[in-house]
């Protein structure tokens, strides 16, 4: 006969659980009522912080209509708008927005908000006037005392300056401080499939939050259309840097050919008909190579704009009504279930720990 396996946890054993917890059901009350108060508390004081959220779909001229009639005129004059691979997609796009030249360029952006009567440059408005969570400092306090500690073992950055003028190259401890509390309020989510970028701004003040939230929209349009036409547009600046000099030098040999016919009109010597005939052939030559680098910068010019990329906006900023930190009923919730928890975790394991150690003891 095989014996009967016995059960892992009995039916015993959980009644006598219950019973443990409703003997000790006063401790777990009063230690839930507690964390109740304390979870009341942090959730009454917590900062509520606003979320404005932007919707943006990179557009790229490559596919339009134009595209192939361009090619075509294109490799007539010997371009290949196609030649060039671009180095800038949307998935790289949040390693530009978390780069530093990027967030301190957000630092001198001018922040107004009617609630707090504020007009100032956001680094300004970081340091001085944001709410603070109080509980963060509190918590923040150890690690500052710490980190001066630290300190006096080791060189710290000495580097003081302006604490408002963000240089990318030289920033002091502070300012690198405030870039991260910066890079930690953005984010931005890039659709593999779509190309669709959702940036996303949070900020206490929900003016300030649409503010900045536009601005980050704004500086990212700006530095794509920038890296991807920088080429292109030095090849422009090239093609009219010599058409000007192609009409300038077909502006100059077509008058100097007018003087001279205008000075020998009745002569019909052999030396007047050959130097006209030369006169005339430099004119039509310069005009040839006038009409090319005209055309050649025509095309320079429609392949920076083919170049440039198009972004639409699905969803625009706008100053939101309602926080999106997590509800206070939430948070006092989630502290109530916590100090019950440990509650009834501190009754049901007290014992156990107790008679584990003692045992350690006497095995010593």
């Amino acid at each position: 006969m095989e014996k009967e396996k016995k059960p892992i946890v009995r039916e015993q054993d959980i009644l006598e659980l219950f019973a443990l917890i409703l003997k000790r059901k006063k401790f777990i009350i009063v230690f839930t009522l507690f964390a109740f108060i304390i979870g009341m508390l942090l959730a009454i004081t917590s900062v509520k912080e606003y979320s404005v959220e932007i919707v943006v779909s990179p557009e790229s001229s490559e596919s339009s209509s134009l595209s192939g009639n361009l090619n075509s005129l294109a490799s007539m004059v010997g371009l290949d708008f196609n030649s060039s691979s671009d180095a800038i997609y949307p998935l790289i796009y949040p390693d530009i927005v978390n780069s530093l030249p990027f967030l301190t360029s957000l630092m001198d952006v001018r922040v107004t908000s009617s609630v707090g009567m504020i007009d100032t440059t956001y680094s300004y408005y970081q340091a001085r006037l944001q709410k603070r969570y109080w509980f963060g400092k509190v918590i923040g306090a150890p690690k500052k005392a710490v980190k001066k500690l630290m300190g006096l073992f080791k060189k710290e950055n000495t580097f003081k300056g302006d604490p408002f003028v963000f240089d990318p190259y030289r920033l002091s401890e502070s300012q690198l401080a405030q870039i991260e509390v910066l890079k930690n309020k953005i984010n931005v989510f890039v659709d593999k499939k779509t190309d669709v970028i959702t940036l996303s701004f949070r900020d206490p003040d929900p003016e300030i939050a649409a503010i900045m939230a536009q601005n980050v929209e704004s500086e990212l349009e700006n530095r794509v259309i920038d890296y991807r036409t920088r080429k292109a547009q030095k090849d422009c600046q090239y093609m009219e840097k010599l058409y000007l000099e192609s009409k300038e030098e077909y502006e100059k040999a077509q008058a100097e050919y007018a003087d001279f016919v205008d000075h020998n009109r009745n002569v019909n010597l052999e030396r007047v008909l050959i130097e006209k005939e030369r006169l005339e052939d430099d004119k039509n030559l310069k005009n040839t190579l006038y009409s090319q680098w005209a055309q050649q910068l025509l095309l320079s010019q429609a392949k920076l704009q083919h170049n440039t990329p198009v972004f639409t906006t699905i969803k625009p900023a706008a100053i939101p009504a309602k926080p999106s930190s997590v509800r206070r009923l939430i948070l006092l919730f989630f502290y109530t279930a916590l100090g019950f928890c440990f509650a009834v975790g501190w009754v049901l394991l007290k014992e156990p720990v107790r008679n584990l150690v003692m045992k350690l003891k006497g095995l010593q």
